[in-house]
This record gives structure tokens, sequence and C-alpha cells, in this order.
């Protein structure tokens, strides 16, 4: 008999279409960690099967019709013949009208971050944070993770890599975006954040497995901190 038991993480489901959007979990942020912003909107996992898209959201329910533009979108973006996406369906990045500006090699620039949320040329003014959302704009798609492309499945690679392939996966276009992310340490990024609206942080594990449907203590949600 072990003196030791170590928990264990379930087994993720076999099936694909019984995935769902892995839960945030508990705990503190790995030292390393990767940081993005959180995003709001709906959770749900986009499945490109060639043809077309589906967007499952975190009940199991199938979304797509009521997000056909977002679904239309990914579709037109895949650059492979299958994937399966973790993502958000939000307002938040057509808040203003311009081209993406894509991500960029290293670190970007506070400035650079603005571009990436939001791309446009008006830039929220410092000071606390507001959200002032229009319905009317168009939703987007936006992917944090990928977990299946051209059927296989990436659940246990570590998740830079899969962050690495998932830039290659997606044509970014103004209804289908990449999450930024940085590393620590935070800097101007928090007062950047801050001013575009955002009101938490994900810290993520950089070598942390993908649990569908269940809680990974590797994926930390956490308050916005005050800005200095």
């Amino acid at each position: 008999m072990p003196l030791l038991s170590r928990k264990t993480s379930p087994a993720p489901p076999l099936d694909p279409d019984r995935w769902r959007p892995q839960r945030f979990g508990r705990g503190r942020p790995a030292r390393d960690a990767i940081i993005e912003p959180s995003w709001g909107g709906v959770r749900v996992l986009a499945r490109f099967d060639g043809t077309s898209t589906r967007f499952i959201d975190e009940d199991g329910l199938d979304c797509s019709t009521e997000f056909a533009g977002a679904a239309d979108a990914v579709t037109g973006a895949a650059r492979a013949g299958e994937l399966i996406l973790d993502g958000f369906l939000t307002v938040e990045p057509t808040q203003h009208a311009s081209a993406w500006l894509g991500r960029q090699d290293g670190a970007p620039s506070p400035g650079q971050m603005i571009g990436q949320l939001f791309v446009g040329n008006r830039v929220a003014r410092m000071g606390p944070p507001k959200r002032h959302l229009d319905p009317d704009r168009p939703i987007a798609f936006v992917a944090v993770d990928l977990l299946s492309i051209d059927g296989a499945h990436l659940l246990d690679i570590p998740l830079l890599e899969r962050k690495r392939l998932l830039d290659g996966a997606l044509e970014p276009g103004e209804l289908v975006r990449i999450t930024p992310f940085i590393r620590l340490p935070l800097g101007s990024f928090v007062a950047t954040w801050r001013s575009a609206g955002f009101r938490g942080l994900v810290y993520k594990a950089p070598n942390s497995r993908y649990l569908p449907a269940s809680t990974n203590d590797d994926w930390l949600l956490v308050p916005m901190p005050p800005t200095r």
C-alpha cells in the first residue's frame, strides 16, 4: 500500500464530440505562466470539419445557428482540413473597425497590444475600466487554444506548442482573432489591458495539457490587478 497517493487528472473522453471547454482551476499561478486577457462572451469549442464550423457551448449545446456569421468566418479562416478550437464568442474585438494587426514576434509593446485587441485608431484613455460594448457590432470568435488539427489530438501537447500550431491554423480577420499573451513581468500591460476594458487575467502554465470538460488548476482566472 503506497504511503502517499497523488491526485491524477481524469482521462478526457475518447470521442471528441463529447469534449467541452476546460474549466478554470484554483491555486497559485505557475512562476513561468503565460498571461492572457480574460475575454467576455460565450465560451465554446469551435469544430471545423473541412466544410463548415459548429460551436458547442459549455453545456454541450450547439449554438452555431445563433452565431452563424462567426461560424462562417472560422470556416473561411481555417488553414487545415479539420480543427477543434477553444475560444470565446464576443463583441469585444469588433468595437473598433480596422484591419487586424496580428501577433508580433516576442512581447508586443502596449501600443501593439491595443492594436491586437481592438485594432483601431481610437485608443481608450487610461483610467477606471469601462465597457461600452455596442451590441450591434459583429460577434467575433477569439481562439485561445487548439485541441485538434487534421485528426491529430493535441490534448497532451504542452500549451506553448499548441499556441505555436494555433498561429498557423487560422488566418485572423475581423471576425476571427487569436488571443494575445505575454510573459511576466506584466509591466505596463496591466494599464493597457485595463484601459481596453478587461476586468481579469488568465494565467496558464506553459506546459499544461488540456482536460476537456474538467477543471485544470494549471489555468487560473484572476481579477485585474490595480495599476500603480
